[in-house]
């Protein structure tokens, strides 16, 4: 499969780094006389915290709403990202998504098929751990360090694996549901099945996921013969599963996580202050 420039990198997020409260020391003095002449009577506060009323309530609803002001304004900034669009009028693909949702669907007409892709925002924790600019030297035939590249930053998109499936499914013929994952571009098969519909192959039911798991799973697709898989690959690429439709799921992954992180702060707020 052919590798193609990224449409679009988004920017990372800085988040900014939380120094924990630090915890309210209670301290109790007794006299000697006293522990002698009288018995010890533990004193039981009449004072409850009100439910919902935390002591820091007030200071995390604060915390809140300065990440969500910061957020809002590096949204704000820049805005919905072309390569959305892009990718759409390019290939046909539909998105569907919700908000709160790890949940991505594409759906795209291909002659009388309807092929689906789905994928999970949650695939981002499979991404490496961002690292600090560090300055590589190497040295010369003198002895001399010489500086030769940097190593990439936080802000530099990283590629990380996605498991994804595609559904192909037309009228008269069974569905065939396909459980792949990439890496670095390239696109690998764990599981080619055929199912009753389409409800089955898609679905996030318990039904249609026992369906699944029922289905033969097909053969190991490193075994099949060059040409079936040749014919395979090519299959992939005319309804477009290929190294443009990897590249834009890790970047909209990107972009969603980004969306959901203040959703999610957003939601966190409303909590605290109800």
């Amino acid at each position: 499969m052919k590798s193609v420039t990224r449409l679009f990198a988004p920017a990372s997020r800085i988040l900014a780094a939380r120094t924990a409260l630090p915890a309210s020391r209670i301290c109790a003095a007794t006299t000697l006389s006293a522990l002698r002449t009288t018995p010890a009577i533990r004193s039981l506060s009449t004072t409850r915290i009100a439910r919902g009323n935390g002591s820091v309530d007030s200071d995390l609803s604060h915390t809140l709403a300065e990440e969500i002001d910061y957020e809002t304004k590096q949204a704000a900034e820049e805005g919905v990202p072309e390569f959305i669009q892009a990718f759409s009028n390019k290939t046909g693909f539909k998105l569907k998504t919700t908000v709160g949702s790890n949940q991505v669907m594409m759906t795209k007409q291909f002659g009388s098929e309807t092929v689906t892709v789905s994928f999970d925002t949650s695939e981002i924790l499979n991404a490496d751990d961002p690292i600090a600019d560090i300055e590589v030297y190497r040295e010369n035939e003198d002895g001399e360090a010489v500086k030769e590249a940097e190593k990439k930053s936080a802000d530099t998109p990283e590629d990380f694996p996605i498991n994804f499936t595609a559904t192909f499914s037309k009228p008269g013929a069974p569905v065939l549901h396909m459980e792949l994952e990439t890496e670095e571009g390239e696109i690998g098969v764990n599981h080619m099945m055929f199912l009753r519909n389409e409800e089955a192959a898609v679905a996030d039911t318990v039904e249609a996921d026992w369906a699944r798991r029922q289905a033969y799973f097909g053969p190991v697709y490193g075994q099949l013969s060059d040409d079936l898989k040749d014919n395979i690959d090519e299959f992939f690429t005319e309804r477009g599963i290929d190294t443009a439709l990897t590249l834009f799921m890790q970047d909209y992954i990107e972009y969603k996580e980004q969306n959901e992180y203040l959703n999610w702060l957003q939601n966190f707020k409303k909590f605290i202050d109800a």
